[in-house]
């Protein structure tokens, strides 16, 4: 009995420490009981009725914290007071290394969306662990003009904290322009089912996702040279 006392604990220590945290903009509610739920972790928006971060009109800083060593990961924007569908891409698959503190300082709001001033929208982070499990979290802004951004300090990345992009199979080649719409997936757990990218950034080269990512990472000082297996 005390063994199996003991396995439970330890299995939920470790449940538990394999979640993530977002702290800015602050997330909508403490999610880690129900993480796993599409697609805001469980947690309801009527619980961030008072809990809108200002974010800027073109976009602004994104921090979070992940406890796995690698995680593939997805932020996905949704317009509106009472968000259910987050189905743009405001980076595109991203594979997380390292753990603590991460922090992209700038993501850019994709061309043509028409960010008004007072706009509410919903930010959702999707991990996928390498169990396979799909931890989900969300974070509600309002668009302003005069947005401030994190606290000084906040916006620091860990030591050992970095990212790579994805390269898919199939990518285009270099040659022609291949922007349009990002690929469409599931990412549920347990049978929750979630799409982990909406509407992505039309780019030239050899995949859209891919070069988009590169570009976001190397702003925030988070390119890794070479893909980091998942």
């Amino acid at each position: 009995m005390q063994f199996l006392s003991f396995l439970t604990a330890a299995i939920l220590v470790s449940t538990v420490s394999a979640h993530y945290a977002l702290t800015y903009p602050y997330w909508r509610g403490d999610s880690y009981p129900t993480q796993w739920n599409y697609p805001c972790g469980g947690v309801n928006q009527s619980v961030s009725d008072t809990n809108r971060t200002a974010w800027p009109l073109d976009g602004g800083a994104l921090v979070f914290t992940p406890t796995h060593d690698h995680a593939q990961t997805f932020v996905n924007l949704g317009m509106g007071n009472n968000v259910t569908r987050l189905n743009i891409t405001l980076v595109p698959a991203f594979n997380q290394t390292g753990n603590g503190t991460f922090c992209f300082k700038k993501i850019p709001i994709p061309p043509g969306l028409d960010i008004q001033e007072g706009a509410n929208a919903s930010i959702q982070v999707i991990q996928l662990t390498h169990n396979g499990g799909a931890l989900y979290n969300c974070a509600d802004i309002t668009f302003k003009k005069d947005a401030a951004g994190p606290p000084n300090g906040m916006c620091v990345n860990s030591t050992g904290v970095g990212s790579s992009p994805f390269e898919f199979e199939g990518s285009e080649s270099d040659s022609g322009d291949h922007g349009g719409s990002g690929n469409q997936g599931n990412s549920g757990s347990s049978g929750n089912q979630g799409s982990t990218s909406g509407a992505g950034n039309g780019t030239t080269g050899t995949s859209g996702a891919s070069k988009t990512t590169v570009g976001i990472l190397r702003a925030a000082g988070l390119f890794v040279v070479g893909l980091a297996l998942f």
